[in-house]
C-alpha cells in the first residue's frame, strides 16, 4: 500500500486530524489522535494485514517539555510510525495488547521508563527498574530551576 492510499484509509477510519509528518527513505510517519488509537491499529491488522510492531520508542522534546510523543514502529515492507502526543500531567494511551499481545513488552516498558499509564490492562511487577524504585519514571525529563 502506498503513502498515499494509506492516508486516504487512515482518515477513513481516524478523522480529518491524521496528517502525514514525515517520509525518510523507507518509513512514514503519521500522526493519529489518541482518541482513534485502537481503531487505527484495529485497522491496520483486520484490514491491511499491518501487525508487525518492531518497538515503541518515546521522548520528551526540549521544545514541548508539556507532551510526551510515543511512536509505535510497524513495518510492512515499509517502515509505518504512528506518533501520539500525551500530556506529561496525564499521561494515558490505551493498551493495544488485546489486538496485538506482542505489545505487552513495549509498553510495560513505556510504562515504567516514561510513566504512560496504558488503560484497559493489568499491572504488571517492575521489568526493567528494581522493585523498591520510588523515584519516578527514570526518562522523563526533570524541572529544572534556571
Amino acid at each position: 500500500m502506498n503513502e498515499e492510499t494509506m492516508l486516504s484509509k487512515l482518515k477513513t477510519v481516524a478523522g480529518s486530524e491524521v496528517v502525514r509528518l514525515a517520509t525518510v527513505r523507507n518509513e512514514v510517519v503519521f500522526s493519529i489522535p489518541v482518541e482513534k488509537w485502537v481503531d487505527v491499529v484495529s485497522a491496520l491488522v483486520e484490514d491491511w494485514g499491518i501487525y508487525h510492531l518492531s518497538a515503541i520508542t518515546l521522548q520528551q522534546r526540549e521544545e514541548s517539555p508539556e507532551e510526551i510523543e510515543v511512536m509505535y514502529h510497524f513495518w510492512h515492507g515499509l517502515g509505518v510510525t504512528f506518533r501520539l502526543a500525551v500530556p506529561v500531567d496525564r499521561p494515558e494511551l490505551p493498551s493495544i495488547i488485546a489486538i496485538i499481545p506482542g505489545a505487552d513488552f513495549y509498553e510495560r516498558e513505556a510504562a515504567e521508563m516514561f510513566g504512560i499509564v496504558f488503560k484497559g490492562r493489568e499491572e504488571t511487577p517492575p521489568l526493567l527498574l528494581p522493585d523498591d524504585w520510588d523515584q519516578g519514571p527514570p526518562l522523563r525529563r526533570k524541572e529544572t530551576d534556571d
